[in-house]
């Protein structure tokens, strides 16, 4: 959905490690450290524009579909199969130094074993208009991938470990800078692409979980920016939580899917719910590997084809 950067894993220290997603325009960025200052300072106004021209031309060529998919869009139990392994036991690129390094090996799987406690945070540039329809969005959206997934997905002021954070350019990293004083994984010093973000970016999601073996994702970081018109605003909030959850990679394979880079989909398709559903099958212990879950990624998928 709206892919450039998707999802890259890599050492943030001896004890963390973390998985990297954005939506964006094609283009290359961040191979130089510096070019995020080319937004250094814009008007939001201007951003917008640039924003809502760019929907409208994806809309008139048929893309951010909302419609879950349809006749058009057949799948059967070999799709679900071969999409859920390209998904979630491989990752498009691995960074270092601020600079994508493509990387096609395998990974294991991660999932949340914890409840998901999710803060909030709106700059002063969101209205309350805009803030209202945001908060509907991401309240409906955690709703059903709680039911999906059987895990608790809720806004909390307590243990929180996932923070939505939806502001403009300018303040995007005050607030992040911020978050990392209580989650120093997400320190902006230490991993300053993300809030170095180029208009190519309209939005990202970043989780951590520790380096031991079967571990499981600890925490999480989305970024969802203000400037965004509706429908992009609603294609981030939905495939940067979703894929905070574990699905960490895009693939032309995922069809109805917003796990893929071709724009078709804005928001969650029953072939999505379906994926997620196999990633939260107790059968499927964070930190498996692609060999060791093979067998039982088609027992589940096949449970769930025959239950439709």
């Amino acid at each position: 959905m709206l892919k450039f950067l998707k999802y890259m894993r890599f050492v943030f220290s001896l004890f963390t490690l973390l998985v990297l997603s954005s939506c964006g325009d094609n283009g290359d960025f961040f191979y130089n450290s510096t070019r995020g200052g080319e937004l250094g300072d814009p008007q939001e106004a201007k951003l917008r524009e640039y924003y809502s021209r760019l929907e409208e031309r994806k809309v008139s060529l048929g893309l951010l579909r909302q419609d879950g998919g349809g006749a058009d869009t057949p799948f059967d139990f070999d799709d679900i199969v071969e999409a859920f392994e390209q998904l979630a036991f491989y990752n498009e690129y691995d960074i270092e130094k601020n600079k994508l390094l493509p990387n096609s090996n395998a990974v294991s799987l991660a999932k949340w074993k914890s409840n998901t406690n999710i803060s909030v945070v709106f700059g002063v540039s969101v209205d309350k208009e805009q803030k209202d329809k945001d908060w509907q969005e991401i309240n409906d959206l955690l709703s059903n991938l709680s039911k999906i997934t059987n895990q608790k997905i809720k806004v909390s002021q307590q243990d929180v470990n996932m923070y939505v954070v939806v502001a403009n350019q300018r303040e995007i990293k005050d607030l992040i800078d911020e978050i990392g004083l209580q989650r120093p994984e997400f320190d902006p010093k230490r991993i300053p692409i993300i809030t170095q973000l180029p208009k190519d970016i309209h939005c990202m999601a970043m989780t951590s979980m520790s380096s031991e073996p079967n571990s499981a994702i600890s925490s999480a970081l989305v970024i969802i920016r203000n400037e965004l018109p509706d429908i992009m605003r609603r294609a981030c909030i939905h495939e940067e939580i979703a894929q905070s959850l574990g699905l960490s990679n895009d693939s032309h394979f995922a069809r109805p899917s917003i796990f893929n880079d071709d724009d078709e989909f804005a928001t969650l398709t029953k072939f999505d719910e379906i994926l997620l559903q196999i990633l939260y099958d107790h059968r499927l212990n964070s930190g498996i590997s692609k060999k060791e879950a093979s067998q039982l990624v088609r027992q589940i998928a096949n449970g769930i084809n025959l239950a439709l």
